[in-house]
């Protein structure tokens, strides 16, 4: 009966920490978006009508290990719609942010989650140390409001992106407002991958949800303006603010595989709810900007279903946006 007491408070005793450990990451603070140059993307989303967003310059940058190492780099932080970013542009040093720009390209390379203070981040380490996920690296990215200090979890290579946290010790900031010239409003994280099982099953044990997979009927599909027979599967996670669609190709031509040939899987594109979308898709192609695939769901003209574009702004940063418009 003791043996018996003891495994059932134990089972509860983990499942809560799973639990609390999972509510950890029902929002998402920012992105960690690594570029080339930081003064082409900066311009290149302000004449798309995104103005809110702050330059920091070059910082100094400690990457903490046996030996901490300084190097320079240059960040700036913006509101796209809700979306909140940091923009890196590694100038020096080795770093994983500068490895991934080297062998994937421009893009999104982290999911960061605010924690309080370090007694709060010391839990969440030790408790994804439990299902084999260590810590990769640790950087205090210095600027004159305060430091912000990254914790950054091997999970790249089995989850597709980096987990990360940040304790964030800057004050006086004046808030971000993510207001645009097309009213978008962030509303997904989207990835491309391969093959949906071995990512699921990887983040289950980290204390997020496995997929959800589906599969919908599609109309009106288009890739890069001409008809296509495109196909593809849905993994969806819905445990915080904004949902993660995971994109898996079942059938050419997608954006899924493009991106997954020239940057690896990982975060493939942000979704925005979008209120006219012929009107915005007329705004970024008149700004040239190519429309990639596009298409609808549902029963067209129904309640319920709803068109999507992805507008290709690869060239400044090396993302793709999704344009969501529902039928009401």
């Amino acid at each position: 009966m003791k043996i018996l007491l003891l495994l059932i408070m134990s089972t509860s005793f983990l499942s809560m920490a799973a639990a609390q450990t999972a509510a950890t990451y029902k929002k998402v603070d920012h992105v960690i978006w690594v570029v080339k140059e930081m003064k082409p993307v900066i311009k290149g989303w302000n004449s798309i009508g995104f103005t809110s967003y702050r330059d920091l310059k070059t910082v100094s940058c400690i990457k903490h290990g046996f030996k901490d190492d300084k190097a320079n780099i240059k960040v700036a932080e913006a509101d796209l719609g809700g979306l909140h970013v940091l923009w890196l542009q590694p100038i020096n040093g080795d770093d994983i942010f500068s490895k991934h720009l080297a062998k994937n390209g421009e893009g999104a390379v982290a999911l960061i989650h605010k924690v309080a203070d370090q007694k709060e981040l010391d839990g969440l380490v030790s408790e994804l140390a439990k299902v084999n996920i260590g810590k990769i690296a640790s950087y205090t990215i210095l600027t004159k409001n305060g430091n912000l200090q990254y914790t950054i979890m091997d999970t790249r290579d089995q989850g597709k992106y980096f987990l990360g946290f940040v304790i964030d010790e800057r004050t006086g900031l004046t808030a971000l407002t993510g207001e645009n010239l097309q009213n978008l409003a962030f509303n997904q994280f989207a990835f491309a991958i391969r093959d949906p099982q071995p990512v699921s099953d990887f983040w289950a044990s980290a204390g997020l949800p496995e997929f959800e997979i589906t599969h919908g009927e599609l109309w009106d599909k288009e890739y890069f303006g001409k008809p296509a027979n495109f196909d593809m599967n849905l993994g969806w996670q819905r445990h915080g603010n904004i949902v993660y669609e995971w994109c898996i190709p079942l059938k050419s031509p997608t954006v899924y595989e493009d991106h997954v040939r020239v940057h690896g899987e990982g975060i493939q594109h942000f979704g925005f709810a979008v209120k006219d979308m012929d009107a915005a898709i007329n705004f970024f192609t008149g700004k040239g900007y190519k429309i990639s695939m596009s298409g609808g769901w549902g029963e067209k003209g129904k309640e319920g279903s709803g068109r999507f574009t992805y507008v290709d702004l690869s060239k400044i940063g090396g993302m793709t946006i999704e344009l969501l418009w529902s039928q009401n």
